[in-house]
């Protein structure tokens, strides 16, 4: 059977189909569009018309996209942006109306825990800290016991934090430690305790991005980032060199305003926690919520 997932992201919109057999899921298909969703938030806090348009477009061709492979069921979730913008309810409402589909917002505490649920896919936690940097939010989750304690949304992404702090490509040395000080500010906020982490897994957009800059940069594969693997990428994104913004290009060309201000933000956090690596999981939010829909 086969079931399929549009996650409306910060960043990035994507399309995701599964085939699920027996008790797993396969990834048959991906298409992804980055909209930046979170730059067409308005300073009063909505989303523009223009960004709800760009949506309405994306989600109408995911869905005609879906229609060849047969699924069982599609479904649809939002997160940061769409959770923090003052008019959510209008845009949930046109992108039913437009696309006859119903969105499932997501709040802090769920995002947590289908993150936390997709990481069980492959790999068995203990205790352990989960770390999740999106466009428009970073989720940090806590686990003890081989349970989901804690979950936290910081406001802070990859695309909100570029937008708020950077004025050109790549962030200046000053406006780099605004952004850590920022991620700083945002973890005495939500009162996070500095505690040495042993084991860290990681998930979403910027940490995925991280691994792909950092196995091409040494031609060789990686499951982990240690926090040498990111001080040494941010060493090596020089915006003064013109070799910076062609090897980011060949990469992941559609990060390459995002790719800085995220691994500060990563490298801020595995700073406060004392993280020497993070495990990187192949599975995530979108895998946690279908298991949790087509299990039910």
């Amino acid at each position: 059977m086969n079931y399929g997932i549009i996650d409306l992201g910060s960043n990035s919109l994507r399309l995701e189909i599964f085939k699920y057999e027996n008790h797993k899921l396969t990834n048959i298909f991906s298409k992804r569009e980055v909209v930046g969703l979170a730059s067409y938030l308005l300073p009063e806090g909505y989303l523009s018309d223009l960004g709800i348009d760009s949506v309405i477009r994306v989600v109408k061709d995911f869905i005609e996209v879906s229609q060849s492979y047969k699924l069982e069921k599609l479904f649809m979730i939002a997160t940061a942006t769409i959770r923090e913008a003052r008019n959510q309810n209008e845009i949930l409402t046109r992108i039913k109306t437009a696309s006859g589909m119903k969105v499932e917002l997501l709040d802090e505490d769920k995002e947590g825990y289908y993150g936390y649920k997709g990481i069980l896919i492959d790999h068995q936690i203990d205790r352990g800290l989960i770390v999740d940097i999106g466009g428009g939010s970073t989720e940090l989750s806590l686990v003890t016991d081989g349970k989901l304690k804690d979950s936290v949304s910081l406001n802070l992404g990859s695309l909100n934090t570029y937008i708020t702090y950077v004025k050109e490509i790549f962030p200046t040395t000053l406006e780099a430690e605004r952004i850590s000080s920022a991620v700083d500010s945002a973890l005495k906020l939500h009162k996070v305790d500095k505690v040495d982490v042993k084991v860290c897994y990681g998930i979403g957009g910027t940490i995925q991005a991280s691994l792909v800059l950092l196995q091409n940069f040494y031609q060789k594969k990686f499951d982990k980032l240690t926090r040498h693997n990111i001080q040494d990428l941010i060493s090596k994104i020089d915006p003064t060199k013109k070799k910076t913004y062609l090897s980011i290009i060949r990469m992941i060309p559609e990060r390459i305003h995002t790719i800085m201000p995220g691994l500060i933000i990563l490298e801020t956090i595995m700073n406060h926690f004392n993280i020497e690596e993070i495990i990187v999981s192949k599975s995530g939010i979108r895998e946690g919520y279908l298991l949790e829909q087509i299990q039910k």
